[in-house]
């Protein structure tokens, strides 16, 4: 599940292809999200979460550093439940980075196979 619809649009338009597990959630700013919309995400089964974020270029002021503060506090609430925190990653993401967007579900991917192969 990633939060980024510009990146993804642009893979999109270059014909480029990822897992078809993965899910794009089109919203104006991943800040939207409260901390619960995380835990509740792994607690129904998702396996894991990219946040991707145009960081510092967001045109809402303040955005990215409170979305920053609530990620840290989601990651401790995922260790005091349980849940591995690398299931969750917060990233910065440029409209047109197609191989980057590339590479975090990947790097994703990853991790969560390595995950289950240790259950």
């Amino acid at each position: 599940m990633i939060s980024s619809y510009p990146g993804a649009d642009t893979v999109g338009q270059a014909r480029l292809s990822y897992s078809p597990g993965t899910y794009i959630i089109r919203v104006p700013d991943p800040v939207l999200f409260p901390e619960e919309f995380y835990l509740r995400c792994f607690e129904k089964g998702i396996d894991g979460i990219i946040i991707m974020s145009s960081g510092s270029d967001c045109p809402y002021e303040g955005a990215y550093e409170r979305l920053s503060a609530r990620v840290a506090r989601v990651y401790q609430l995922m260790r005091e439940r349980g849940i591995d925190p690398s299931r969750l990653k917060l990233t910065t993401i440029c409209t047109v980075c197609k191989a980057a967007f590339l590479k975090e579900i990947s790097e994703m991917q990853k991790a969560i196979a390595g995950q289950m192969a240790a259950a």
